[in-house]
């Protein structure tokens, strides 16, 4: 079977010989660049008549080792990557990132497990290519397989931030923030994300760069602290701890992803290598995070347990309110902690058991009972779980009983949540106090 190489070798032997080698002139450019130029002004006759003539030229790529596909879909040209892809393309991983394939990034996935780290000429990753494409759902999957989200040459939030279409920008742009992509990033010509994002007047990205921690004058926007997040255990021990140890950073990966859902396999993977509880995944998160802002209690517990460090998110889902009291009376600053994908402190109140007495606490504190976690209030956590004193004490501290979040793709209020989760108390509550769904 004839492989890539193979072709690639086949059709610059054939450039060769059909452009006279050094005899070649800007007049008379090899097919090659007049292939390049007819892709990138979609130029679709042209494009067709040669691949019909040399249908090597569909592996063709430019001096900086970008194939003609990738810049199809980066120039906005699908007509041309279609008919580029329908003469046998075998797509590579950076060309499955910038048309959205996911189908061929998992097949690929299989046999090479480290793609996220592939690089072109210029060092951009597939994650670049992603992001600089629109393409949301490869970003969060290259995330997942362990990107840098904020590798250079630029970061990839760069492009994120000034893609032209807004939704997608917000939807790739507040992922990657979410999961502590720098938001001080800056482009080579001095730009950072912050004036990106202004220029774009995309407003939620301004909010959201600077809650993340943009350089800016803009003291009316909570600013996220992770002053006290590592430094102690579950009695308010000091903590020290290291992101690898040594480990491969996809084990730790592995490791903090199963403690999002599997209790039994995390165990195991501790037994086998018990610092993993210390490791800190590419996504910024420990394993204890992961179970914490999942709701699974037991799970959280017995990393805790264990010694693993416990931030006042963690200790407000275990309900260790003693805890959660002495570090926000020794760090007030604490009130602002996030969890794991910048979800609210307050709302781990409501993740697991409801704890109502600490929320009481966090909110004469300053916690901002309007903070939402992954587009949802506190409110809309308490409704889905069925908590209904913690939703009597969101309502008594001014919570919107009629805010819509996205979930699940749908626009609800918290009682058309409550309706969806079958919660017949909560639903009568929140019917009661004027909700509407």
């Amino acid at each position: 079977m004839t492989n890539r190489r193979e072709i690639l070798l086949a059709a610059g032997a054939a450039g060769m010989l059909a452009g006279g080698g050094a005899a070649e002139t800007k007049a008379n450019p090899l097919d090659s660049e007049k292939f390049r130029q007819a892709v990138l002004t979609g130029d679709l006759p042209t494009v067709t008549l040669m691949l019909d003539r040399d249908p090597a030229l569909r592996y063709a790529r430019d001096s900086a080792g970008v194939s003609v596909y990738t810049l199809a879909c980066l120039k906005g040209q699908p007509k041309i990557a279609e008919q580029i892809a329908g003469r046998g393309l075998v797509l590579d991983i950076f060309e499955a990132a910038v048309s959205g394939d996911s189908k061929r990034a998992n097949e690929i996935a299989k046999d090479d497990p480290g793609l996220a780290h592939h690089r072109l000429p210029d060092g951009r990753t597939p994650l670049h290519l992603a992001a600089e494409a629109g393409k949301p759902a490869l970003v969060i999957f290259f995330a997942m397989k362990g990107a840098d989200l904020s590798a250079g040459p630029e970061s990839p939030l760069l492009a994120a931030v000034d893609y032209p279409e807004h939704a997608l920008a917000s939807e790739m742009s507040i992922f990657l923030l979410m999961n502590a992509s720098d938001p001080n990033a800056r482009r080579r010509d001095g730009k950072t994300a912050l004036q990106l994002a202004v220029a774009r007047g995309y407003d939620d990205l301004v909010h959201m760069l600077i809650h993340r921690g943009a350089e800016a004058n803009a003291p009316s926007v909570e600013r996220v602290y992770y002053g006290r997040r590592y430094t102690q255990d579950l009695h308010g021990n000091p903590v020290t701890r290291e992101d690898t140890y040594g480990i491969p950073q996809d084990w730790i990966n592995q490791f903090v992803t199963v403690a999002h859902f599997d209790f039994e396999k995390m165990k195991l993977l501790q037994k086998m290598c018990p610092t993993l509880i210390m490791t800190r995944a590419t996504w910024d998160e420990l394993a204890i995070e992961a179970a914490a802002h999942m709701g699974l209690t037991p799970m959280a517990q017995f990393l805790a347990d264990l010694g693993a460090p416990v931030s006042t998110c963690t200790a407000t889902l275990v309900g260790e309110q003693a805890l959660v009291k002495r570090l926000v009376s020794e760090d007030p600053a604490c009130i602002r902690e996030r969890g794991a994908h910048d979800i609210a402190l307050l709302s781990y109140t409501a993740l697991g058991n409801q704890h109502v007495e600490i929320a009481e606490f966090l909110l004469g504190a300053g916690a901002d009972v309007h903070a939402r976690s992954l587009g949802q209030t506190s409110l809309h956590i308490a409704a889905s779980k069925g908590h209904v004193e913690l939703a009597q004490l969101f309502l008594d501290h001014g919570a919107d009983i009629n805010a819509t979040a996205n979930v699940r793709g749908a626009s609800l209020t918290p009682l058309a949540v409550a309706v969806q989760a079958k919660q017949e108390k909560m639903t009568a509550l929140l019917k009661q106090r004027g909700g509407r769904s």
